[in-house]
């Protein structure tokens, strides 16, 4: 099999995988999470204090 062969049964095969994540969508999810990080780590200082 050539290398464009390959690369096309490569991507035909993830076309009919679930939707591969682009990169420009995943900046939403990473700010979520460090959202997310940043107020369990403030709660946690507030836990500690009481």
């Amino acid at each position: 099999m050539s290398r464009t062969s390959k690369f096309i049964a490569s991507v035909v095969a993830t076309s009919k995988e679930e939707l591969p994540v682009l990169p420009f969508q995943r900046g939403a999810a990473r700010k979520a999470m460090f959202d997310r990080i940043k107020a369990e780590a403030a709660n946690e200082a507030v836990q500690q204090r009481a």
